[in-house]
């Protein structure tokens, strides 16, 4: 028995709009192929490129469908079919639905190289984070001590500009006060370091 594969996909720019649908099946089940196989999951990109885990698909399906949506709201996510080139790009909080063919490694990853020792300036609110000199790159990053007064405790971080940015607990949603008032807080002797990263959810199925 084949299994059925339908989707919808919707673009507007402007005052234009394209939106399609689709509707097709998988090939029929036989000895030699005896069953259709999707992975359903999540994770984060970072520097180190890594490939997706594609679960108990066959290791060599006919082709592939793959949509993914990166879910950060300043890292991009890149992504590639040949294990080579990352020219497929994800902006942050955008979705992407792609058909691969046979035996293509499909691999992720984020483009922003780590920061090391990058120092921070006295925080004057809860959840505000400044940053010294020619500042750190855009992007959403695990932030951890380097040196000087600091946080104990390893932190998100969303940086909106080179300079400014907003800190959160590790569920990247309670914003974390850096102040001191309660807590060892950062000081301008601080330095942290930045791991960046990209998250993504995706299904990739069998066709």
């Amino acid at each position: 028995m084949a299994t059925n594969i339908s989707g919808s996909v919707s673009l507007t720019y402007g005052a234009h709009t394209q939106s399609e649908s689709f509707s097709t099946t998988t090939a029929a089940l036989t000895d030699a192929n005896p069953f259709n196989e999707y992975v359903a999951g999540s994770g984060r990109a970072v520097i180190t490129p890594a490939a997706l885990d594609v679960g108990t698909i066959n290791s060599t399906p006919k082709k592939v469908l793959l949509f993914i949506k990166n879910e950060s709201n300043f890292s991009d996510l890149s992504l590639t079919v040949d294990a080579s080139a990352y020219d497929i790009i994800i902006p942050p909080k955008m979705a992407n639905l792609i058909s691969v063919g046979p035996d293509h490694l499909i691999s992720v990853k984020c483009n922003i190289a780590d920061q090391s020792g990058a120092g921070v300036g006295l925080p004057t609110a809860a959840g505000a984070i400044t940053f010294d000199g020619s500042g750190v790159p855009v992007g959403t990053a695990l932030m951890t001590k380097a040196s000087g007064t600091y946080y104990p405790d390893d932190l998100v971080v969303e940086i909106d500009t080179i300079t400014t940015g907003t800190v959160y607990e590790l569920d990247g949603v309670t914003k974390k006060d850096l102040t001191g008032a309660g807590v060892a807080g950062y000081d301008a002797s601080t330095t942290v370091n930045l791991a960046y990263f990209a998250q993504y959810r995706y299904t990739l199925a069998e066709v």
